[in-house]
């Protein structure tokens, strides 16, 4: 009877150690498995999901439009940005309880970073002669900009920093392109996590 004993708790054991090891075959992940968040790479602040979407001159216009509004919601100068041939800002200064209309026009440029730099081509002051120079400082000096709007007059130049403007729920805006002539805007929009 012993023997038949020996037999049946080595049997048992067999059958556990079968049962235990078809269980750890099924639940442990194959190599390269990250389907679970705790076995993916930290994500770091600056990444997350990205798209690329194109927009038009019409949509970017809007787009930015609604955010420099949303920043200057207390500013009695207006200021709208343009997108046709070229990018242009146009605001209205008073001097002297006179209205004085500057329109500004700009070639975009992308940067490595994403921030769109606009690159001075011409200036309107009225019907005066101002130096580019001259209408950008009055700008800078006369206007409350967003914080995403930065003005070089010394490089005739404004930094539409796209990275930093304020949108909700992690959401950021970069450009990959700003092709005027083909209406081929891209912008890469990231939602960091």
């Amino acid at each position: 009877m012993k023997l038949w004993r020996l037999a049946f708790f080595i049997s048992l054991s067999l059958n556990l150690l079968a049962i235990i090891a078809f269980f750890m075959i099924i639940t442990i992940p194959a190599k390269g498995h990250n389907l679970a968040v705790s076995e993916t790479a930290p994500i770091t602040a600056s990444s997350g999901n990205s798209l690329i979407i194109n927009v038009t001159k019409a949509d970017f216009e809007g787009l930015a439009n609604t955010y420099i509004q949303r920043e200057m919601d207390n500013s009695p100068v207006p200021l709208a940005l343009a997108v046709n041939g070229d990018v242009s800002l146009s605001s209205e200064l008073e001097i002297f309880s006179v209205p004085l209309p500057i329109l500004l026009r700009f070639d975009p440029v992308v940067q490595p970073d994403g921030n769109l730099l606009l690159v001075q081509k011409s200036v309107e002051v009225g019907l005066l002669d101002i130096p580019p120079e001259s209408a950008l400082k009055l700008l800078r000096d006369s206007v409350e900009l967003p914080d995403f709007m930065s003005v070089s007059p010394g490089d005739e130049t404004v930094l539409l920093k796209l990275s930093e403007i304020p949108i909700d729920n992690g959401v950021s805006i970069r450009a990959t392109s700003f092709n005027l002539e083909e209406d081929d805007i891209r912008l890469k929009v990231t939602i960091n996590q």
